[in-house]
C-alpha cells in the first residue's frame, strides 16, 4: 500500500506540474478574442481552467500522502502542489473580494 500512494504521489506532482505550465504556455499562445473590455478574457479563463484542473491533482496528491512520515520526500511531493495552488486560488478569491467591497464603498 505504501508502494501504491508513493506512485499516486509523484504521479500526481508531475501531472500537477505538466497542467501549470501548459495553463502559461496557453495563456502565452492564444489569441486574445473579444471587443473592448473583454478583449483577451478567453486567455485568462483558459489559464484559471488549466490551473484548476492542476488544483485538482495536487488535491488527489495531498490525500494520497497525507498518512506520509515528515521527514520523507514523498510527505513534501504530496503537500506543497497543494500549497501553491491552493494559496494562488485563495488569492485571487481574496482579491476579488477586496474589489467588490472596495467598489462598494
Amino acid at each position: 500500500m505504501r508502494t501504491l500512494s508513493t506512485f499516486i504521489i509523484w504521479t500526481c506532482a508531475i501531472v500537477w506540474v505538466a497542467l501549470a505550465v501548459q495553463g502559461v504556455f496557453a495563456y502565452m499562445t492564444l489569441e486574445p478574442s473579444g471587443d473592448g473590455f473583454t478583449r483577451g478574457l478567453n486567455r485568462v479563463m483558459e489559464f484559471l481552467r488549466w490551473e484548476a484542473i492542476a488544483l485538482a491533482a495536487a488535491v488527489i496528491g495531498f490525500l494520497a500522502g497525507r498518512n506520509r512520515p515528515k521527514g520523507d520526500l514523498s510527505h513534501f511531493a504530496a503537500r506543497w502542489p497543494l500549497y501553491l495552488s491552493g494559496g494562488f486560488f485563495l488569492l485571487l478569491i481574496v482579491l476579488y473580494v477586496g474589489a467588490v467591497i472596495a467598489a462598494r464603498l
